[in-house]
């Protein structure tokens, strides 16, 4: 006998309205770098700032940041439809 749960919001395991396993996809992977590359840039121009270091470092890193926030944002509304 299969227990139904009126207050789950998916499906039984196996049944045909259960979401699917969740796996790895190139999306994933993709979002993830980009995030890892973001906080390492961001914490990147705070140590340039704090460093006294030259306008190249800081554009850099501000345009490595800037890429990635990008990127972000197009995956994301992308990923919308």
């Amino acid at each position: 006998m299969t227990y139904t749960d009126p207050y789950r919001l998916t499906g039984a395991v196996g049944s045909p309205d259960a979401p699917p396993p969740t796996d790895v996809t190139r999306a994933g992977v993709a979002r993830t770098l980009l995030w890892l590359v973001l906080v390492i840039s961001a914490v990147g121009n705070m140590v340039a700032s704090y460093g006294g270091l030259g306008t190249p470092v800081h554009l850099t890193c501000g345009v490595v940041t800037a890429l990635c926030v990008t990127a972000l944002v197009v995956q994301r509304l992308r990923g919308r439809r």
